[in-house]
């Protein structure tokens, strides 16, 4: 089923917004580009909700200045009846402190996302999975 290019845009903006608020706003508002009810599953690790997921972004402020790019790259849409479903890589760089810090990449991941549309019609994350392929050893996600 072809996706038409005003929504393959805007979910290329919502992937761009999650990277932005998590690296530049310490993921403050995360939590407002999932459903009520969206499912973020990091590697098994689920947490559900809209709160849930602004208390994962909370804690993670609470340890402290932490510098993270997330590089989303090569995203592959697929439509189905009521959703759109997207698979991207992530090269992530992140530190606990300030730049400028170590280079090499923390992870990649293939994000298998699943988008759908609320009543005003944006798009918003009803599932985001990671599924690690190369880690480095870090205490923390």
């Amino acid at each position: 089923m072809p996706i038409a290019l005003e929504h393959r845009s805007a979910i290329h903006d919502l992937v761009a917004e999650f990277a932005w608020r998590v690296d530049h706003n310490d993921g403050v508002g995360v939590e407002n580009l999932f459903t009520e009810h969206g499912v973020y599953d990091i590697a098994g690790w689920m947490i559900s909700g809209r709160e849930d997921i602004k208390h994962f972004y909370d804690d993670r402020r609470a340890r402290g200045s932490r510098t993270s790019r997330h590089l989303f790259t090569g995203l592959r849409l697929t439509a189905n009846d009521d959703a759109i479903t997207g698979i991207s890589v992530l090269t992530l760089h992140a530190e606990q402190g300030a730049p400028p810090l170590r280079l090499d990449p923390v992870l990649v991941a293939d994000y298998s996302d699943t988008y759908v549309r609320d009543e005003d019609g944006r798009w918003l994350f009803d599932n985001r999975a990671v599924t690690p392929l190369f880690l480095r050893d870090v205490p923390n996600p």
